[in-house]
């Protein structure tokens, strides 16, 4: 009993137990500081490849609004012209017409990053602005829209050209003429040429306005372009960079292989 009345030994043991509770709170915070950071430091990095994707989407979204408005400049010319004045345009420029329209491109999409972002909870709650979520998501929505737009038009074009081919096909034909003007003449081919204007109109003013909530959201988090390369090049890094041991041990089991045989 005399030891609870000691004040050197209460003194020491209430030290003990400050220093005792001291210490796990500051491990314990320090664990937690750490973790928290680590999160931030992670949905930044998700936040960059978001963007960058996005960056990378608008792009090849560009490119495809190149083309396509190239085709209508000269599917627009071959209509205004049937029927008896088809042959200003010149034997290339249909023989043009003719491959352009019976043309398909392979549309290679990948939705990794927006389903990393589209799951990730913990990016979600580092982003301050509630608004970036929206755009972000808004910007995935159009482009999947024009996606989707695109290949319902290509469907209907591929659709119309295979008719025309079982019919006759374009180099069967006299000339260049006869074979352009038997491929208008087609109501299912008017039809797509009518909808191709119309489609390409929509995704220019979609793809405008992808462009700009994606610069939106670029400003608003303070995320300069160069930091978007960098996140770029880490990607082509991780892609296309094979480990020369890597190489080694396949040269290795592609020699072993020949020996066996």
């Amino acid at each position: 009993m005399k030891q609870f009345f000691d004040t050197d030994w209460w003194k020491n043991t209430t030290g003990c137990t400050v220093g005792t509770i001291i210490g796990i709170l500051l491990t314990f915070g320090t664990s937690f500081h750490l973790e928290n950071r680590n999160k931030a430091e992670m949905a930044r990095k998700t936040v960059l490849l978001t963007l960058h994707n996005l960056d990378a989407s608008t792009r090849n979204m560009q490119t495809l609004l190149d083309e396509l408005q190239q085709y209508d400049t000269l599917f627009t010319r071959a209509v205004s012209l049937m029927p008896d004045r088809l042959g200003q345009m010149g034997t290339d420029s249909l023989q043009m017409f003719v491959n352009a329209f019976g043309s398909r491109r392979l549309l290679m999409t990948d939705h990794t990053t927006s389903s990393i972002f589209s799951n990730s909870f913990e990016v979600w709650q580092c982003l301050d602005d509630e608004k970036v979520i929206g755009r972000i998501g808004n910007c995935y929505s159009v482009l999947e829209i024009c996606r989707e737009e695109y290949k319902r038009m290509e469907d209907l074009r591929m659709k119309a050209y295979q008719a025309y081919w079982h019919e006759c096909p374009p180099m069967d034909y006299p000339d260049a003429e006869k074979a352009a003007k038997a491929l208008l003449e087609r109501h299912d081919v008017r039809y797509v040429l009518h909808i191709h204007s119309n489609i390409t109109q929509m995704l220019a003013y979609t793809h405008d306005i992808v462009c700009q909530l994606n610069e939106r959201n670029k400003q608003v988090l303070r995320i300069t372009q160069e930091e978007l390369d960098e996140a770029g090049k880490l990607l082509e890094r991780n892609s296309y960079d094979i480990d020369s041991d890597d190489m080694k041990a396949t040269e290795n089991n592609l020699n072993e292989n020949e020996g066996n045989e």
